[in-house]
């Protein structure tokens, strides 16, 4: 029979983690599940770990997909392309979930319609300390939103909840042409607008039930120079989907965090580098092509200086920023 869910779990180096991972997962309330292990090409034991587990349990499938570049994208894609139920949720290594993570999730989406839906990460340190999310970044209530009011709500302290893989439940159908870039880190990040075009309600709940392992070394706390300009190309491609959708206001925000973000950090990213300077440039290239597309669709004089300003230097277009508050 097909399972009414996919658990989508992508391992790498996880030998400490894994096994409570997997626990935390086969002790759902909610039984009708598949557990799919992406091993990506881990280089410890995790490859046997994953295959012991699959022997445990016949709803765990493992999936030894050659790894594809940097990140988790491509046993992501692999998992998303081998899943078996209409909705998909996706765990992290590292990470543990609530016993009825998955009944309440489903629940949400049955009740609302919604085809994403949101809980209420908490960060837990190594020692096993909870650390809840400030009040303002968790949903209090539990709250639909439409695309008009999720994109509002994405310039609120809720941003921290939007951006991720995991806590939430997907509607398989919302990746039917989409896959996460491969090579690309915070890739969660760069795929959400093409997830949300294909949503009408995004449903939040004011529940907590995934626990963020937070250690040196993740990706989630590094600041390396890929993780950087991940975000800027990120909110590159954003602009895009807005620009597509004809939301200029909204395209330009998303292109003036960029160009911003990216003057601002020009440090992080020793362009001493070939690589690095080869990159970043191609990023400011990318840049100054969807503002001027931007520019050419809006038509007003100030958003044309705008797009003259940052052809002239990411200073140049700070200080005109800056200077008009």
């Amino acid at each position: 029979m097909t399972p009414a869910v996919s658990v989508i779990v992508p391992v790498y180096k996880a030998e400490a983690t894994l096994d409570a991972c997997v626990e935390s997962i086969l002790a759902q309330t909610f039984p009708d599940f598949e557990l799919l292990l992406i091993d990506d090409e881990s280089p410890d034991r995790c490859p046997e770990m994953c295959d012991a587990w699959a022997k445990k349990d016949p709803r765990i499938r493992v999936l030894h997909p050659a790894k594809a570049g940097p990140g988790p994208s491509g046993a992501r894609n692999a998992g998303v392309q081998a899943a078996a139920a209409p909705w998909l949720t996706m765990v992290d290594s590292d990470d543990t979930i609530a016993p009825d993570l998955v009944e309440k999730l489903l629940a949400g989406a049955e009740t609302t319609g919604a085809e994403l839906v949101i809980c209420n990460g908490c960060p837990v340190t190594e020692d096993g300390a909870r650390h809840p999310l400030p009040a303002d970044e968790q949903f209090t209530k539990d709250t639909l939103l439409d695309v008009d009011a999720f994109w509002d709500a994405f310039h609120t302290p809720w941003i921290n909840q939007f951006t991720g893989t995991a806590h939430r439940l997907y509607a398989a159908r919302l990746f039917d042409g989409v896959r996460y870039p491969v090579g690309l880190l915070h890739e969660d990040y760069y795929v959400l607008p093409d997830l949300i075009a294909h949503c009408s309600a995004v449903y939040c709940m004011a529940f907590t039930g995934y626990y963020v392992l937070r250690h040196a070394g993740s990706i989630t706390d590094g600041a390396r120079h890929e993780v950087r300009l991940a975000m800027t190309k990120g909110d590159i491609h954003r602009a895009e989907y807005f620009l597509h959708n004809g939301w200029y206001d909204r395209a330009e925000g998303a292109l003036t965090d960029a160009a911003l973000f990216l003057h601002d950090n020009k440090r992080a990213y020793d362009l001493t580098k070939p690589g690095h300077r080869a990159e970043f440039a191609e990023t400011k290239r990318e840049l100054c092509r969807v503002y001027n597309a931007l520019a050419a669709q809006k038509g007003s004089a100030s958003m044309k200086l705008r797009a003259a300003a940052l052809r002239a230097g990411l200073g140049v277009f700070a200080m005109y920023v800056r200077a008009r508050g």
